[in-house]
């Protein structure tokens, strides 16, 4: 669809005249540039061209590996059934995200990097303020976010330049912005997501919803508001009610981590899934952050029973991802696979959870407990996740 925009609507980003290849590289030089400054034990994933014999065998580690990517088939159901992984595989052939996904392959066989996905801040307010939010530590609520048809422009000379996968619509809250995330549903259509506080009633989109729950109730409210507990779950009922699909996601923490198996069974059957992730400091000694040792470990352990003997498929996590959370993969984390844009369209360094604002606080890498960027370690580089071991 092509849209005629305002004078006043008309803006320019430099990435905007970048071919896909200029994108790639430069995008990636930063990104690694930014990890190595913060960090210097930081292990880049090296890829390098193959010969014949080298790409023989990784196509041979490709196959083994394609269980774990059959998980990440895009709206696959909790408790898939034959006619899911069907459909699932249909849509997935649908509108090229099929012969996109074989081209960033393609390209990553053959040694360039490319991101895969896309993280999108569309605006940047909440209306909560949640005691464990990051987005509190690296911003300011400023005016200024993007009209609903500069981020069609934005999304056209980013996401769809660089063929991404899936885009994680995110704030702030997003669903202050319905009009940028309609936009987002038109332009990136089946291939977006967003995350949500679930304060607000859902709107149809041709794409998926995460709504944060973090606790029981009586934790969940002590973390982001009274009553935000009994709102939120109306919201995502009356939503699946009407034929809407919902997961959600946790973020584990000192206050809440004893809470995640009440949750995940009280959820089960609400919701169709749910992910995973630890809280990730900005600065030292943060209280909130659960230590890699005991207490992480037996959290870790009773996901995964709960996987492997009740219900296989509600966790999103993996076991390979959740053994990784156990302690420290950040020095290793391909955070060149996700290309995130501010509120103004600015690319943010090092990853989604950073800020385009150099000046800005960074997550302590060292520390991490990020799902996205821990899961495509553990599910798309099956041997590199052992490199500095």
């Amino acid at each position: 669809m092509n849209v005629m925009l305002q004078p006043s609507e008309q803006f320019h980003r430099e990435y905007f005249d970048w071919s896909e290849e200029e994108f790639a590289n430069r995008f990636v030089e930063k990104v690694s540039a930014g990890r190595l400054k913060q960090n210097r034990t930081y292990v880049d994933l090296k890829l390098e061209k193959k010969s014949l014999k080298q790409k023989l065998q990784a196509a041979y580690l490709d196959a083994i590996n394609l269980p774990n990517l059959v998980k990440m088939l895009p709206g696959l159901a909790a408790n898939p059934k034959p006619a899911d992984y069907v459909g699932s595989i249909y849509r997935f052939l649908k509108d090229d995200r099929a012969s996109d996904l074989f081209h960033w392959w393609k390209k990553l066989r053959q040694g360039t990097k490319t991101p895969l996905f896309g993280s999108a801040d569309i605006i940047n307010v909440c209306n909560l303020k949640c005691v464990h939010c990051y987005w509190w530590t690296t911003r300011e609520p400023t005016a200024g976010e993007l009209t609903a048809e500069q981020w069609r422009i934005v999304i056209r000379n980013s996401f769809k330049k660089m063929r991404i996968a899936n885009v994680t619509v995110v704030g702030g809250e997003p669903m202050l912005r319905k009009d940028v995330v309609q936009v987002f549903s038109e332009e990136m259509k089946n291939r977006m997501s967003v995350v949500t506080n679930g304060m607000f009633p859902l709107i149809a989109i041709k794409g998926l919803y995460f709504v944060s729950i973090d606790g029981t109730e009586e934790v969940h409210n002590s973390i982001r508001g009274p009553n935000t507990y009994a709102r939120i779950k109306k919201n995502v009922k009356t939503f699946a009610d009407a034929g809407g699909r919902v997961d959600i996601n946790m973020t584990l923490n000192t206050l809440n981590y004893q809470t995640v198996m009440d949750v995940i069974h009280e959820w089960d059957d609400i919701a169709e899934r749910i992910s995973i992730q630890f809280h990730t400091p900005f600065v030292d000694n943060d209280p909130l952050w659960l230590p890699f040792g005991d207490e992480r470990n037996k959290t870790i352990d009773s996901i995964l029973e709960y996987s492997s003997r009740q219900n296989k498929h509600f966790v999103i996590d993996s076991s390979e991802q959740l053994e990784l959370l156990r302690g420290n993969w950040g020095y290793k984390c391909p955070n060149w696979m996700i290309l995130p844009l501010d509120y103004k369209g600015n690319i943010k360094m090092p990853c989604c959870m950073g800020s385009a604002n150099e000046g800005a606080l960074q997550p302590q890498c060292d520390k991490c407990g990020i799902a996205p960027y821990s899961g495509l370690l553990a599910e798309l580089f099956p041997l590199e996740k052992a490199l500095g071991n």
